[in-house]
């Protein structure tokens, strides 16, 4: 699972773009979280080596909030402490 955020330099403002892979563990996760931000996102999809959600927004605080659920969620399913046998 890979999340990249990416500042690009634009005429007026920097713009900030947030690329989401896809993922089967996640996509039930990620379908809930692009919901909460429905109106203040544009969502497109990019195929390439690996698939991948392209979001975009006017607003920075939203793309960081975006970017850092989505980094919570990983958290969540891949490193569930129930999950782990540490002896």
């Amino acid at each position: 699972m890979r999340l990249k955020l990416k500042i690009k330099p634009n005429k007026k403002k920097n713009e900030m773009i947030v690329w989401i892979q896809k993922h089967k563990d996640l996509e039930d996760d990620i379908q809930k979280l692009f919901q909460f931000f429905e109106d203040q996102i544009t969502i497109s999809s990019i195929t390439r080596i690996h698939k991948y959600y392209k979001i975009t927004s006017l607003n920075p605080a939203i793309m960081m909030s975006l970017f850092s659920s989505a980094h919570d969620l990983i958290s969540e399913v891949y490193f569930n402490c129930e999950n782990f046998n540490l002896g």
